[in-house]
């Protein structure tokens, strides 16, 4: 009798270690998760492309969840810092992350930063959006063709802001260049916001937020809007043409995502993802992302673990070919 009982008290103990490390799913009791207050880490600052999408789809996914949903702004190293902190958080479903597409190459970008692609959960893309080029209303810059002769007459000297550096802000900069033979003089900044902002008050001469984080200077007159990076025209700000429509042969897009930790069981991604399947399908939702300035874009887990995958290696080639 003592013996089946040390074996049986062996056995409960191997299975209580599997199920602390996630090891085991099929038969782990989720049907209560959440069952507490779950945490988004946006490691961009308020007011920027990730933190006003962030906030607008949970406003909608915690009735849904039925669980309160808090964002926690973690700015600082290009997004680094609150990535850093995403992957060292418990694998529980309860702390959860902003991700975009190249938020996995941190490793290749930063000194001193260790996670990679194997370092998150996919979980559901929610969005893809494009970039709207502005310049400073004092400039006298108001086509691509202006822009691209004045850069031409002042190589290296017009700034042009970034909200973060080596973000997708960066990488568009990069295929300007490519594309036209020209060279800006980088401006990082905590956000996209923050790059319009200063363009708006004549401290920077370019910028490409997205979006979301140009509208209100745009609607204010306070900067001049010369061209979108997505393959058609916005609906709320008809007048901006595409790049493409100008004759330069490239889009530019940024897509972004629901992610966390590595290791969170599946049971519970398939709970937190056809909840976001909800939401992006929800009608009130999808005109307020519009009035918001994002273009709506669901990707679900099942293709979206892969894509993130090939997102990772189709922007680990441009690094390395950038950096030679």
């Amino acid at each position: 009798m003592k013996k089946r009982l040390v074996v049986l008290m062996a056995l409960l103990l191997c299975l209580g270690t599997l199920f602390a490390n996630g090891e085991i799913e099929k038969g782990k009791d989720t049907s209560s998760y959440p069952e507490k207050v779950i945490k988004i880490i946006v490691p961009y600052g308020a007011g920027g492309g990730a933190d006003i999408t962030v906030r607008l789809f949970s406003k909608y996914l915690e009735p849904i969840l039925g669980q309160n949903i808090v964002i926690q702004n973690v700015t600082g190293g290009s997004g680094t810092i609150g990535w850093t902190q995403l992957i060292n958080a418990k694998p529980d479903g309860y702390t959860l992350g902003y991700g975009d597409c190249l938020m996995s190459n941190g490793k290749l970008l930063f000194d001193g930063v260790q996670y990679d692609n194997s370092s998150f959960t996919p979980i559901s893309k929610y969005a893809s959006d494009p970039h709207i080029i502005v310049v400073s209303k004092s400039s006298g810059i108001t086509s691509m063709d202006d822009l691209i002769a004045k850069a031409k007459e002042n190589p290296g000297k017009m700034t042009f802001g970034l909200g973060g550096a080596w973000s997708s802000h960066d990488f568009l900069r990069i295929s300007l260049e490519e594309k036209t033979g020209i060279k800006f003089n980088r401006m990082v900044f905590q956000s996209g916001a923050a790059a319009v902002n200063a363009v708006a008050g004549g401290n920077c001469d370019v910028a490409v937020p997205f979006t979301a984080e140009a509208l209100a200077q745009i609607e204010a007159g306070n900067v001049m809007p010369l061209a979108i990076t997505s393959s058609t025209r916005f609906a709320i700000i008809k007048d901006i043409p595409t790049l493409k429509e100008l004759g330069f042969d490239f889009e530019h897009v940024m897509w972004r995502a629901l992610v966390g930790p590595a290791g969170i069981p599946e049971a519970i991604i398939k709970i937190l993802d056809k909840a976001m399947a909800q939401v992006l399908t929800d009608p009130e939702y999808q005109a307020q992302v519009l009035n918001a300035g994002s273009f709506a874009l669901y990707e679900g887990y099942d293709t979206f673990k892969d894509s993130f995958n090939t997102s990772h290696e189709f922007y680990k080639k441009m690094i390395l070919e950038t950096s030679k």
